[in-house]
């Protein structure tokens, strides 16, 4: 539940402390294997593999006697971790069941962290807070993604940013027009309204455009060309690691059979690494020209590209925040960033509720 009394004067920055109590993307389903694999989540480091029985297993990457890394030790065949320091051995939930040094010892007294998972394809998640809060039904439902009717292109990066930075610029698509040009703008997109809506913890940034044809990116999977449609976009902030987008190509002229309707959606999957460092995933969907693998991989190249320029400005912002030596400086808002604050405002209170 939101908070009774939000404050409008407190929003969160890129110092405010990261959420823990929050499912975040650790990986591709398909990217992890029966090996070990180490990532960084919200300042904590994961081991992480799959099991024989093809589970995902996600501990602290840390062994409790002298900290060497565990994802640089022995996977053993009975999914057991053996550290590669002093032969300590662990098993999935995190109990060690092993001290050579001292075999005749119960070793039940050591342990470290076992991480929530849950698997919903194609992406793992897991829980780095509170596991007794890790409630599965808190993950965001994008099972459509699967149906036979979508075809999508995706991307991973990793980003020398703030994770707040990539959600801002996810909420106000004014800059496609200026930082993507034609791929995702047309001349009047930036000068659209935008209707703010706020639900709990939810906030959802609308804008209607009229008369103009879709961007570059979609004129020949939509075969809409340059003929005139009615464009939607929804820009919605579900979570600290999770942003949702919508659009919806009205066509009323039925230029292709009679066909009025297109929807291209973006599943943006946004976890913080450390506190200015960032990983995202993303999912560029259409409900138009699919299944086709030849264009899934088309639309993985072209929004890579497109996506890389949102990296490069959120690097760039970064680098300008760390090194531009003025204390008392201060972002201006104007209208349009009405989404980014409240979403801003959230994850300040979110965090204040953690820290008390």
């Amino acid at each position: 539940m939101a908070p009774k009394n939000r404050s409008t004067n407190h929003i969160a920055d890129r110092d405010t402390p990261l959420i823990k109590n929050s499912w975040y993307v650790l990986d591709w389903s398909t990217d992890i294997g029966p090996m070990l694999k180490n990532r960084m989540i919200v300042n904590q480091d994961l081991v992480y593999f799959r099991t024989k029985k093809g589970t995902v297993s996600v501990l602290q990457n840390r062994c409790a006697h002298r900290c060497f890394p565990l994802h640089r030790s022995t996977l053993h065949e009975n999914d057991t971790i053996q550290c590669g320091y002093h032969g300590l051995t662990y098993n999935t939930e995190g109990k060690c069941v092993q001290i050579p040094s001292a075999l005749d010892l119960n070793p039940s007294f050591i342990s470290i962290h076992k991480y929530p998972v849950v698997e919903k394809s194609p992406m793992v998640w897991v829980w780095p807070g509170d596991p007794e809060k890790a409630d599965p039904k808190l993950i965001p439902d994008y099972g459509w993604i699967n149906e036979e009717k979508w075809g999508y292109g995706s991307g991973f990066y990793h980003v020398k940013g703030n994770y707040l930075a990539i959600h801002e610029n996810l909420m106000d698509i004014t800059h496609f027009q200026y930082l993507h040009g034609a791929a995702l703008g047309t001349p009047k997109h930036a000068e659209s309204k935008i209707k703010v809506t706020v639900k709990g913890n939810t906030v959802d940034n609308y804008r209607i455009n009229e008369g103009e044809p879709v961007p570059d990116l979609h004129r020949d999977a939509t075969g809409l060309k340059d003929a005139p449609i009615t464009r939607h976009a929804h820009s919605t902030f579900i979570s600290p690691g999770f942003h949702n987008a919508v659009a919806l190509f009205e066509d009323k002229q039925g230029t292709n059979d009679g066909r009025t309707e297109y929807s291209p959606r973006i599943l943006h999957f946004i976890t913080p690494e450390t506190q200015y460092t960032s990983l995202y995933w993303w999912m560029f969907a259409r409900d138009f020209a699919a299944p086709n693998e030849e264009l899934d991989q088309w639309y993985s190249d072209i929004t890579g590209k497109v996506f890389e320029e949102d990296k490069d400005a959120i690097e760039w912002i970064e680098f300008q925040w760390a090194n531009d030596d003025r204390p008392n400086f201060m972002e201006n808002h104007v209208p349009s960033d009405k989404g980014a604050v409240k979403m801003r405002q959230i994850v300040h209170d979110l965090a204040s509720q953690e820290i008390s």
